[in-house]
């Protein structure tokens, strides 16, 4: 019965030390050993005397008392307990692990975003410094199909009264710019008004022609270039800019492109005046609102598009577009 609802038994056995009980199966047990805790008594009317005393058994075989009781309903149900703390643990740590490790992919990762953007940065410098050494802007004028002009053009800028050219020179350039063999022949002007420099196999150079008419000059460097986009796809740095050119004989706008024809800013509106009284763009002032205006400029007019690919440590031009405000 004790067992069925989970009861302690508490034997009281005072008067029958030694005594024994047949219990259902047969077997014979000692009183005083029937209960949880068991009373004896050894006062002077008992089977023993001591003095009186009394003593308690506890029954040896089971070391908690309130395990017995809830034995039968609450084992189960410990067990199960004990098992859901488990889990419970178990969740918490790869809870608390999965955090650490998404917290650290997420930096990882953003540092290696962080990174290729500060990388891809550098690029685009690079890149521009690339263009600026080589005075790769003369396509915007000449096109990308001109290799010997561009190069005359390379070699021959700033210096004063550039008549003669060594093929080997334009044929250096054309190797280290663009990574190509060019043939060498007469080189005409982009006005299509004859031959500028006739090319003089016999002595291997290109000589000007000083029969040529003369015309307007025409800017192949800009006043500012700002870079509107780099990015890489398939291992190839693709780099847009954005131009400002300005030539006075040409236009009296500001333009994106060296023919004068994108206009962006009026003259008058960023003139002054210099040490000699002549009137010269302000270029603090036109660089100043260029900046502050460039997301709403930079898809207008023409930009430059450059594809470079990496041959060892020194990028080569690869291709070369022009977008209109029609591409973007």
């Amino acid at each position: 019965i004790c067992d069925e609802h989970g009861a302690l038994i508490v034997e009281d056995a005072a008067e029958s030390l030694g005594a024994k009980y047949k219990i259902n199966d047969g077997e014979w047990k000692e009183t005083g050993s029937f209960g949880n805790y068991n009373c004896i008594s050894f006062n002077g009317n008992k089977i023993m005397q001591v003095n009186n005393d009394n003593v308690t058994v506890e029954n040896n075989t089971i070391n908690d008392p309130f395990a017995h009781m809830n034995k039968n309903n609450d084992d189960k149900k410990l067990k199960w307990y004990k098992i859901a703390l488990y889990v419970c643990i178990i969740i918490i740590f790869i809870l608390f692990f999965y955090s650490l490790i998404v917290s650290s992919i997420k930096k990882s990762s953003k540092s290696v975003e962080v990174q290729s953007k500060e990388n891809l940065e550098n690029v685009a410098l690079e890149l521009v410094d690339y263009i600026d050494n080589y005075h790769l802007d003369s396509m915007d004028l000449y096109g990308p199909n001109e290799l010997l002009r561009i190069a005359i053009n390379d070699i021959c800028y700033g210096v004063i009264g550039c008549r003669e050219v060594e093929a080997s020179a334009v044929i250096d350039y054309v190797k280290k710019a663009f990574d190509k063999e060019v043939i060498l022949e007469d080189v005409f002007c982009e006005n299509n008004d004859g031959v500028l420099y006739n090319y003089d196999e016999k002595n291997s150079k290109f000589v000007y022609n000083s029969n040529h008419p003369s015309h307007n000059f025409y800017s192949t460097k800009p006043i500012l270039n700002k870079v509107n986009s780099i990015k890489k796809k398939n291992g190839k740095y693709i780099l847009v800019l954005n131009k400002l050119y300005f030539n006075p004989d040409v236009s009296e706008f500001v333009t994106t492109d060296p023919l004068g024809i994108n206009s962006v800013y009026k003259f008058n509106d960023y003139d002054m005046p210099d040490s000699k009284g002549n009137l010269v763009l302000d270029m603090t002032k036109l660089k100043a609102d260029y900046e502050n205006n460039f997301d709403r400029l930079k898809n207008k007019g023409t930009r430059y598009q450059y594809t470079f690919v990496k041959n060892g440590i020194a990028y080569v031009l690869e291709k070369y577009e022009v977008i209109d405000n029609d591409k973007k």
